[in-house]
């Protein structure tokens, strides 16, 4: 009787030791946010103390792998969205232009204005839109800085909201760490258990 409880006891201590180990830990990585001086060294949380890299490597590896110039261009300059602005662009010019026209300039256009617009659009407007498509595309990918945009966006937010958003996002997987710890102190227990039968 009495080994079964030792048995148990090592089991509960090694898995609350697991457990609480695991916790400390993954707090760790945010807590706490600024520096400790606890004489001999200093305390901080990995991800405070190392959060300007972090945004560095972050904004790199968003640009190059996630979302990259081409890739945001591609999807809002794609050619069916480019159709849809054509048709978009062309019916307000008609109708802006037709309104603007004085009404004895309409008068020697004939009964269909906006008609007489439209040929003029659809014989050049193409033209002209693929120009300015093609000067879009070209702004965007020489102004557009990706990397700069993540890097600042992650400066920008104070830490606290960043470990809220780090746990939203992995709040079952480091659940899942904690309880791993549990059973691995559990474990351990036993395993301790067996080792002090033998010495």
């Amino acid at each position: 009787m009495d080994e079964l409880i030792r048995l148990l006891l090592l089991i509960i201590i090694g898995g609350f030791i697991g457990y609480i180990t695991n916790k400390v830990a993954i707090r760790m990585l945010f807590r706490p946010v600024n520096p400790v001086n606890l004489g001999l060294f200093t305390l901080q949380g990995v991800f405070p103390k190392r959060k300007d890299q972090m945004a560095i490597s972050l904004a790199d590896t968003i640009e190059q792998e996630l979302l990259s110039k081409e890739v945001i261009m591609d999807k809002l300059l794609n050619p069916e969205k480019i159709e849809q602005l054509k048709t978009t662009i062309k019916e307000l010019l008609i109708d802006r232009v037709a309104e603007m026209i004085p009404p004895m300039v309409k008068m020697f256009m004939g009964d269909n204005p906006k008609g007489l617009i439209q040929k003029i659009l659809d014989k050049e407007g193409d033209k002209i839109f693929d120009e300015l498509i093609e000067k879009l595309k070209d702004e965007g990918m020489n102004n557009l800085n990706i990397r700069e945009i993540v890097k600042d966006r992650i400066d920008s937010l104070d830490f606290i909201e960043f470990e809220r958003i780090i746990f939203g996002l992995m709040k079952k997987e480091l659940r899942f760490v904690e309880i791993f710890g549990l059973f691995l102190g559990m474990i351990i227990g036993v395993l301790q258990y067996v080792v002090t039968l033998f010495v």
